[in-house]
C-alpha cells in the first residue's frame, strides 16, 4: 500500500481531525449512558451517529498519521475526557489513581506527539 506524501499541513490536519474524533466517541459514549441501554431513542441516535462520525474521522487520520499514534491517542485521550465527565455529569467519583492515569495518558500522548511530528 502506497502513502500519499505527508506534507505539514497535512500533518496538522490529521491532528485536528483526530481531536474531533475524541470528541466524537467521547460524545457517543456519554449519550450511550443517557440513552437507558438504548432504551431512549434520541440519546441512542445521537451516540450511533458520533461512533459512526469517529469511525470515519479516524479513517481519515490514519493516511497521514501512524496507526499506532493516532489508535493510542484516541482511546487514551478519549478514556481520560470519559473519567473527567463521567464525574462531572454523573457524579462518578474522582479517585486519585484515576487522576494519575489521567496524568500518564497525557504524558503519553506528548510523548507520542513530539514522537509522530520528528522526521523518522
Amino acid at each position: 500500500m502506497s502513502s500519499p506524501r505527508v506534507t505539514e499541513r497535512s500533518r496538522r490536519r490529521a491532528w485536528l481531525l483526530l481531536s474531533y474524533t475524541v470528541v466524537a466517541e467521547v460524545a457517543g459514549t456519554l449519550l450511550l449512558k443517557f440513552s437507558d441501554g438504548l432504551r431512549q431513542l434520541w440519546p441512542s441516535v445521537g451516540a450511533l451517529v458520533a461512533y459512526l462520525s469517529a469511525v470515519v474521522l479516524l479513517a481519515r487520520v490514519l493516511v497521514v498519521l501512524p496507526t499506532s499514534v493516532a489508535y493510542t491517542v484516541w482511546t487514551g485521550a478519549g478514556s481520560a475526557l470519559v473519567v473527567i465527565l463521567a464525574a462531572v455529569f454523573f457524579a462518578q467519583q474522582l479517585t486519585i489513581p484515576a487522576l494519575f492515569g489521567i496524568a500518564l495518558v497525557t504524558f503519553g500522548v506528548i510523548v507520542l506527539n513530539r514522537r509522530s511530528s520528528s522526521p523518522q
